[in-house]
């Protein structure tokens, strides 16, 4: 099959792959959306990443300072085409208000909430302790039999901790998937 002269221009201008034979390599991509704060929109916004064969890899959703509009970051892993498809079904959605997308190359502030819950007896807590504060999370709950522990930091960091404390009687994580908002420019209505 050869591209015609229209089809390589729109893929160098996309930013695609021109060889014929060559796929395009999935890449991660991050989107801000705001919506309409009410039942169904969420819904909505999903189901258009799921019809264009996209996983989602994070959802994170709540409110913002206007309580009736949600912000929702999503995080993707496609082609630059199947993403850019899908962002513009959901730009003409009604429910949403505004969205940005975050490019590899943006600066951007991103951070995920984990909550990881230790073995620690009596014996060990105080361990249990020193460790989860010398990787910089901070304890949120104490019984007889654990220790829950939160950390925030990058998707990366958050890895690298559950990583360590893998290693020391790990019993349950959860993590709230990522957030993300540029450092220079507002995403507003």
């Amino acid at each position: 099959m050869t591209l015609t002269q229209q089809q390589l221009i729109r893929k160098r201008a996309d930013g695609e792959t021109v060889l014929v034979d060559a796929p395009e390599p999935p890449q991660t991509h991050a989107l801000s959306i705001l919506i309409e704060n009410h039942a169904g929109a969420l819904n909505r916004v999903v189901n258009l990443f799921s019809a264009r064969n996209l996983n989602l890899d994070s959802v994170s959703v709540g409110p913002t300072d206007d309580e009736t509009v949600s912000r929702l970051t999503v995080v993707t892993t496609g082609t630059r085409r199947q993403v850019r498809q899908a962002v513009r079904l959901v730009r003409q959605l009604l429910d949403v208000l505004a969205l940005d997308e975050f490019t590899p190359d943006d600066a951007v502030t991103e951070r995920e909430l984990c909550l990881a819950k230790l073995a620690a007896d009596a014996s060990s807590r105080s361990t249990v302790m020193e460790l989860a504060r010398g990787l910089g999370a901070t304890v949120a709950h104490t019984d007889r039999n654990a220790v829950t522990v939160q950390f925030i930091g990058t998707a990366l960091e958050v890895d690298a901790f559950i990583e360590v404390v893998g290693e020391h009687n790990l019993l349950e994580v959860a993590r709230s998937g990522r957030l993300a908002l540029h450092r220079s420019r507002t995403l507003s209505l």
